[in-house]
C-alpha cells in the first residue's frame, strides 16, 4: 500500500523533532551499524506499509529505543529482523554496533501472538507517538510520552486513518487509547504486555481475532 507508506512520510516530515526525543526515520543512532541508518528504517517502514490486506492497526504509546528506534517499525526489534519474522521483510544483517542485537520484550509478544492468531500478514504497527521519548542525555532508555508530544503525533495518526479508513483500530495501553479518544477514532482497547500485562494482552488480541473472524464469514 504505497498511498499509506506516503501518507505517513509526508505526515512524519511536518513533525518536529521535539526535545527528549529521536526520530527513527530522519537520525542516525551513534551504534547504527553500516547497513542501518535513517534511509534502512524508511525502507523498513515502506515494507511494513505495503503489504496488502491491512485490515487491522495495533497503536502502542510511542516508540522504544530496543525496538522501533533502531529498526523502523513500532513492536519491531533488530533480533526479529535478523531472524526474518517480520512479514514482507527478507532477514536483514546487523543493524548495530551493539556486541548482541537489539532485543525488545513486548516486541516478541506481539508479534508471537499475533502469529499465533494469524493476523501476522493482516496487522499494521504503529505508535500514538511515532518518535521515541527517553531521558534527558540517555538515549537508551524509554518515558512515556507527554501530553504535548501525544498532541503532536496526532497528525499522524489522522493521516494513518485516512489511508486505511476500514482497517479495526487497537490501542495497546492507556495513552494511545486516550490519543484515538481524542481523535473520536472507535477502537478496541488492549493491555500493553509490559509490566505484567501478557496475559492480558494475549487474551484481547484472541478476543480480536475471533470478532475479526466472525466478521470476515458474515461477509462470504
Amino acid at each position: 500500500m504505497t498511498h499509506l507508506f506516503d501518507a505517513l512520510q509526508d505526515a512524519l516530515r511536518c513533525l518536529p523533532t521535539l526535545p527528549g526525543s529521536f526520530n527513527s526515520w530522519s537520525q542516525a543512532n551513534h551504534d547504527d551499524s553500516d547497513d542501518n541508518g535513517p534511509d534502512r528504517r524508511l525502507a523498513h517502514l515502506r515494507a511494513h506499509a505495503a503489504r496488502p490486506g491491512l485490515r487491522l492497526v495495533l497503536i502502542g504509546e510511542a516508540a522504544g529505543y530496543q525496538g522501533c528506534r533502531i529498526s523502523g517499525i513500532p513492536f519491531t526489534s533488530e533480533a526479529l529482523l535478523i531472524d526474518g519474522s517480520i512479514p514482507g521483510i527478507a532477514a536483514t544483517p546487523r543493524l548495530s554496533t551493539r556486541a548482541r542485537p537489539w532485543s525488545e520484550p513486548s516486541a516478541r509478544v506481539v508479534w508471537r501472538t499475533l502469529y499465533e492468531q494469524q493476523l501476522a500478514d493482516q496487522t499494521f504497527l504503529w505508535n500514538a507517538f511515532p518518535l521515541h521519548p527517553h531521558a534527558p542525555g540517555e538515549p537508551h532508555s524509554n518515558r512515556t510520552p507527554t501530553r504535548g508530544e501525544l498532541a503532536a503525533g496526532e497528525p499522524v495518526l489522522a493521516a494513518l486513518r485516512a489511508a486505511l479508513p476500514d482497517a479495526v483500530l487497537a490501542a495497546v495501553g492507556n495513552k494511545s487509547s486516550e490519543a484515538l479518544t481524542r481523535l473520536g477514532y472507535a477502537h478496541v482497547a488492549l493491555r500493553h504486555p509490559a509490566y505484567g500485562g501478557v496475559t492480558e494482552f494475549v487474551a484481547g488480541v484472541g478476543q480480536l481475532a475471533s470478532t475479526l473472524r466472525a466478521a470476515s464469514t458474515r461477509r462470504r
